[in-house]
């Protein structure tokens, strides 16, 4: 794996706009192509804490640490390692320079794989390479802003948007200097906007060098590039989820969850992994919306007898076949971030926290 080249997400899902793209204002050209966007990333070693703004009032934490190590062949990666909110964990490996700071790998719950999103370039105007075909705009730079964390002066305002989307809906993002990403703003059609995150505090930590042994040999099998694998549909009697526990005989695993919580959700078997056996994962599907919210996984890997550690997945346990981890979803979906859809978004959130819990009751047979 090459590792861990990408929160998230460039952390956060953006909500994006259309309509009034071919009107959008950037700043000038020439001062665009003299602005050294690797100023933009934060520095190395330091740990960012954000504030997530729910619609009706409830507030999430998120939180990342900046990383440099070295991979197999003794070449520098620089990357994100997040936690929190709906993003749980996620390694984001950034390609920095002073024209462009790209993502370049992902490692999530839902994937592993290399990418090439565009997060700044030195431009007025980017095509951003991601799944939504979205474009950027640098539409501000010597901004003050103020957020929780502080006031930060010479900031640059980044305002991304999908081609064709008839919500004309856009994500404005706001970077100060050696910090990075400060602020994220969804402006909607109607003139409104909406605050969604804010950065909290930060802090500079102890530099990591050393690489850790499973890092390495993660980096090592990121390299290989990964086929597309059909997800796997499990026979019945297979998984059951009644009498407050799930129990999947296949892989011989059960935990305990609330009834309630176990109606709500759909399973399916996959492997999205090319490194485990298998991924059992948990959703929360609203068909009455037509929307379907990824909360969980639970990673299969074959039992080869070495000490198991893996930088992301939290090991639940084994038993002689098999060791089992557990994440959580990468991300909430761009209708998820609807306020509209609030209710269960906030649904979504305490089925995953309750996740959380039930990993204590977990039981590999």
């Amino acid at each position: 794996m090459k590792i861990l080249r990408s929160l998230v997400f460039t952390g956060i899902l953006a909500l994006l706009l259309t309509g009034c793209a071919e009107d959008m204002k950037t700043v000038d050209p020439d001062i665009a192509k003299k602005l050294d966007v690797s100023t933009y990333f934060p520095s190395i070693g330091m740990a960012r804490t954000y504030v997530q703004y729910g619609t009706d009032g409830e507030n999430m934490q998120a939180s990342d640490i900046v990383k440099m190590e070295l991979d197999s062949e003794g070449n520098e990666m620089v990357y994100l390692h997040g936690k929190g909110g709906l993003i749980a964990e996620s390694i984001q490996e950034y390609k920095v320079d002073k024209e462009a700071v790209s993502v370049i790998y992902i490692i999530n719950s839902l994937k592993n794989e290399e990418t090439n999103i565009l997060e700044l370039a030195s431009k007025e105007k980017w095509d951003t390479n991601d799944a939504d075909n979205s474009v950027s705009y640098l539409t501000g730079s010597g901004l003050t802003e103020e957020v929780p964390a502080g006031s930060f002066d010479n900031v640059i305002e980044v305002t991304t948007v999908i081609p064709d989307d008839k919500r004309e809906q856009k994500t404005v993002k706001y970077y100060a200097p050696k910090v990075g990403l400060i602020k994220t703003v969804f402006h909607f059609k109607d003139g409104e906007k909406y605050v969604f995150s804010e950065l909290e505090s930060y802090e500079m930590t102890e530099e990591q060098q050393a690489v850790e042994e499973v890092e390495g040999s993660t980096t090592e099998e990121s390299g290989e590039k990964q086929a597309e694998q059909p997800e796997e549909n499990t026979a019945d009697g297979e998984q059951v989820l009644q009498d407050g526990s799930y129990s999947n005989t296949q892989y011989q695993f059960s935990f305990s969850m609330p009834q309630a919580i176990l109606d709500r959700m759909e399973v399916d078997t996959g492997s999205w992994d090319n490194d485990a056996v298998a991924t059992i994962d948990f959703s929360l599907h609203d068909s009455s919306r037509n929307l379907e919210q990824g909360l969980f996984s639970i990673i299969v890997f074959e039992n080869t007898g070495d000490e198991w550690d893996h930088p992301v997945y939290k090991y639940v346990g084994e038993n002689d076949k098999y060791v089992f981890a557990y994440t959580t979803s990468s991300e909430p979906t761009e209708a998820m971030l609807l306020p509209e859809n609030a209710d269960l978004l906030q649904e979504a959130q305490d089925m995953i926290q309750a996740s959380q819990e039930a990993m204590e009751s977990f039981e590999a047979k």
